[in-house]
């Protein structure tokens, strides 16, 4: 079977090295990768390095990252979509996993696990995927997107049913085709890391920029897929926390640890 893996670029080749690695060691045991780059413009060798390496690209201005996403999975030529950012990396025998769950269920996308690293790769915890019992009511009324994009693969017939990604959503895209495709069908879920997921400080969420806007963005999907009931959507969000809270122990390790370290920045220096 062939997945194609698709990964939007900008100057992305600190770590682009690895990443295609990763996508190029998980072709093994009858599935063959297509690692398609969607470059915008880069000036540091982006480019080079991944023809170098054997990857389809293709090269041209988008409108955001998910218009990217989208010209990168409409020209890829694989059963399974999946993507990858330029730092992120997939885990060793992932995508069997993706392929297996996909193979033995029939569901027409299949959701993982992820693990977050480091810029150097070390690991800061893990979070597994959400169970497929999970409805897009749910979802929006937890606020956040445990769907991970990195550990998501679609077939490409629901893709196209999808329409891929609305643009328009240039910081939660991903949450508002996944709250559709969840709409249509339930996901097969895997119950192990699929992808790591580098925090290097420098992701989206950490500008208040991008964090500002994702909340106008999260609120128009909670529009169109939310209750109307502040009770029912009191309930889920907490009924999830709890879930997501007790099945990820080193997750919720990792948020005390990084409440902590923002709250002692936020202390007043002391003088002596």
């Amino acid at each position: 079977m062939k997945v194609s893996v698709v990964t939007p670029t900008l100057n992305g080749v600190e770590y682009l090295r690895e990443c295609i690695e990763s996508s190029r060691a998980n072709a093994r045991n009858g599935i063959e990768v297509e690692h398609v780059i969607v470059d915008a413009g880069s000036t540091d060798g982006t480019v080079e390095l991944a023809r170098a390496m054997g990857a389809t690209v293709l090269q041209g201005k988008d409108r955001g990252i998910f218009d990217a996403i989208n010209k990168g999975s409409f020209a890829a030529s694989g059963e399974l979509l999946g993507f990858l950012g330029a730092d992120d990396v997939l885990v060793e025998g992932g995508l069997e996993a993706v392929v297996a769950a996909y193979r033995r269920t029939g569901a027409r996308w299949v959701v993982g696990g992820i693990r977050w690293i480091d810029g150097r790769g070390r690991g800061l915890g893990g979070l597994a995927a959400p169970p497929n019992w999970m409805t897009p009511r749910m979802l929006v009324c937890l606020g956040w997107n445990p769907v991970m994009h990195m550990a998501t693969y679609i077939s490409r017939d629901f893709y196209a049913q999808l329409g891929g990604f609305d643009y328009a959503y240039k910081d939660c895209g991903d949450y508002e085709m996944f709250c559709r495709a969840l709409a249509l069908e339930p996901y097969a879920r895997v119950g192990r890391p699929v992808a790591c997921f580098r925090r290097t400080g420098q992701n989206n969420s950490a500008s208040p920029v991008h964090k500002a806007r994702a909340e106008g963005e999260i609120a128009r999907v909670k529009a169109v897929h939310g209750p109307t009931s502040g009770l029912e959507e009191t309930f889920w969000k907490y009924a999830l926390k709890t879930y997501f809270n007790a099945r990820n122990p080193d997750w919720l390790i990792s948020k005390q640890l990084d409440l902590g370290r923002s709250r002692l920045k936020l202390q007043p220096h002391a003088h002596f």
